[in-house]
């Protein structure tokens, strides 16, 4: 009987800590990741590789561009799907106020030459996916940045630039907050 009482206690006290699991929480996927946002859309990003391969001179191979798939499933019955297919790879980074948070990552080809730029980016679920990255509020991006989202739509930024060697590494972190419709600058400053 005791056992019993322990196993109900245990099975209990795991779904209790499931149920009170925060909203946002990457869920994870074989083929990709999952976010729930506050108003209770289900938003899964799915990488991809382009079909189409360039050919970077000098190489035996060509490069598959990454493309990410990114669907909403929002809260009702009928027509409640959208997906749309991105150029590029988007790192989702957190949630916030109806708001999910990525970096966009988008991949260019000249010659011999690979290159890459990235950009902050938030996605509405409670809106239409526009047809291309550019079409989501955006912030451009310097250069590989650690990105930490806080309360109320605030996002840290800090970069670390390499310098010829391991103590002229500088730091900068930047402070930006999304206010619906566009990212503003807070701070901005070079740390120790």
């Amino acid at each position: 009987m005791k056992l019993m009482t322990t196993i109900g206690l245990v099975l209990l006290v795991s779904m209790s800590s499931w149920a009170q699991m925060p909203v946002g929480i990457p869920l994870g996927s074989r083929g990709g990741n999952a976010v729930v946002d506050g108003g209770g859309a289900l938003v899964v990003f799915d990488s991809l590789r382009s079909s189409t391969g360039v050919t970077v001179t000098g190489l035996r191979h060509s490069f598959y561009a990454p493309q990410t798939r990114v669907t909403i499933q929002s809260p009702g019955t009928t027509g409640n799907v959208q997906t749309v297919t991105y150029d590029g790879e988007i790192r989702v980074i957190g949630t916030g106020t109806g708001v999910i948070y990525a970096i966009a990552t988008v991949f260019t080809v000249s010659g011999t030459t690979l290159t890459s730029t990235e950009s902050l980016i938030a996605i509405k679920p409670g809106q239409s996916l526009p047809a291309a990255l550019s079409g989501f509020p955006s912030l451009a991006l310097t250069s590989p940045v650690e990105a930490r989202v806080g309360a109320s739509d605030y996002i840290a930024l800090v970069t670390v630039t390499a310098g010829s060697d391991s103590t002229t590494a500088t730091r900068t972190a930047s402070v930006v907050h999304f206010n619906g419709a566009s990212f503003d600058v807070i701070s901005s400053g070079t740390l120790p």
